[in-house]
Parts: C-alpha cells; sequence; structure tokens
C-alpha cells in the first residue's frame, strides 16, 4: 500500500521575492500592478487593494485589472522618493 504524506506548503513567490531583495522605486516600471506595490509597500495585500478601491492610491480599473502609475505611487508616498 503507498502511503500519502502532505508536502509542505511552498512559500508564495511574493514572500520569497520579498525576503531577498527589497525594491528601490528607480527599479519599478512606469506602470504598476497590485503585485509591484505588494512587493514594494510595507502594506499587506488586503490593504494595498482598500486603498486601490477607494482612490487613496489613484489608479484606473481595466475590467478587473488596477493600473497604477508610478506618478500616483509618489504622490501617495508624498513625493518625496525618486
Amino acid at each position: 500500500m503507498l502511503a500519502i504524506t502532505a508536502q509542505p506548503k511552498r512559500p508564495s513567490y511574493s514572500m520569497v521575492h520579498s525576503a531577498t531583495r527589497s525594491l528601490r522605486f528607480a527599479e519599478l516600471p512606469e506602470i504598476l500592478t497590485p503585485k509591484h506595490l505588494i512587493d514594494y509597500l510595507p502594506l499587506g495585500r488586503d490593504a494595498i487593494y482598500e486603498a486601490l478601491k477607494s482612490q487613496t492610491i489613484r489608479n484606473v480599473r481595466v475590467g478587473q485589472k488596477f493600473i497604477i502609475t508610478k506618478d500616483a505611487l509618489r504622490e501617495f508616498l508624498g513625493g518625496g522618493v525618486e
């Protein structure tokens, strides 16, 4: 009889990515997705999506996708990043 063992849960890409490298503002593309914000900002996924839905971080929705400009992120951060 074959024994089935539980596989350990693999860490998500964002957990590995955040732990291994911190992004600099200059390295971000001009057009951002929520994934970029999750990787860059010290906020959780739910907080990022709430800020996008409430337009606290300016964005445009295309269908179900959020599109964020780098200028909108700069504005959200208070303009003090380059």
